[in-house]
């Protein structure tokens, strides 16, 4: 498996037609866990026999083989529909895997995962025509409260990329290319039967935008959100306005936890999502998504 540490697409002029802007969202890459997202080109410290910190570079899980190789092609697929417009990316949460479910943690230095977190990170800063980065703060189990691994992470990125626009959040609300984007970690269940997938995500998407029509305001376009690592996606009108919902998949697999709160769900989803938007209208939605069955399969 090859090993860069990021992607090499920083040439050429910007041919921006006219007004097009590109929107790239992931979420929850759990870095730090055994079976989510680490660049390979990860270098963390650790002592050696006399105390001194030497750097060393964790070896890759199956897992995180096949999730890096997933990611780093659906980074290149972003930057080929991008076409050296203007780009801006959300993280919608969980960077960081946190300690509050230490099994299969790649180190128990905590900050390593703020770290991991920052390389898996830097290939998104190889386009150069990368005008901002969000961070979102995610699950407090995941960041170690207060936000603090991904405030950490965002400092990181911030004082290494500082042409690029990076901040942390907790909720933000939007517009870019004249789209209004309401965007969060925490969002609806993707439901509890197949027949029932969708129900809660519509109930969310109809309060929402109720509250927001009567308080004299214009619903979002966009609702993004994580933490479920099960794609959803809604689409309501109401009252003339028209909103679309999506719920994004992770970067992770099961761990024991993941196995017990899907009660055993055989499939799992991975990806990212980009839109274009130009003039105030989304002219174009990739769901960059993939799926893989997690059961063993035999025949005796």
């Amino acid at each position: 498996m090859k090993k860069p540490s990021s992607l090499s697409l920083r040439s050429g002029k910007n041919k921006a037609r006219g007004e097009r802007k590109v929107l790239a969202v992931e979420t929850d890459t759990h870095g730090g866990f055994r079976l989510a997202l680490m660049n390979p080109a990860t270098v963390l410290f650790s002592e050696d026999e006399v105390g001194n910190l030497t750097p060393w570079q964790p070896s890759m899980s199956k897992s995180q083989e096949y999730l890096w190789e997933k990611r780093l092609r659906a980074i290149e697929d972003a930057f080929t529909i991008a076409d050296q417009c203007e780009m801006l990316v959300l993280h919608l949460g969980d960077a960081c895997h946190g300690i509050k479910y230490p099994q299969g943690l790649v180190s128990t230095r905590l900050s390593d995962q703020a770290v991991i977190g920052d390389y898996n990170a830097r290939p998104w800063f190889d386009y150069s025509h990368l005008k901002a980065y969000r961070q979102v703060i995610g699950t407090q189990a995941h960041n170690a409260g207060e936000g603090s691994l991904e405030l950490i992470l965002a400092q990181l990125l911030a004082a290494r990329y500082p042409e690029v626009d990076i901040k942390p959040l907790y909720h933000g609300l939007l517009e870019y290319g004249g789209v209004v984007t309401d965007y969060a970690h925490h969002g609806p269940h993707p439901g509890s039967r197949n027949w029932l997938a969708g129900n809660t995500a519509r109930f969310y998407m109809r309060d929402l935008m109720q509250r927001e029509i009567m308080d004299h305001r214009k619903p979002p376009d966009l609702v993004l959100r994580g933490h479920y690592h099960t794609p959803v996606y809604e689409f309501l009108e109401m009252k003339g306005f028209k909103s679309e919902l999506y719920v994004l998949p992770s970067w992770s697999m099961f761990n024991d936890h993941g196995t017990q709160a899907t009660q055993s769900q055989n499939e799992i989803s991975h990806g990212l999502i980009v839109f274009a938007f130009e003039n105030g209208v989304i002219t174009e939605t990739h769901r960059l998504y993939s799926s893989v069955d997690v059961r063993t399969v035999e025949v005796l």
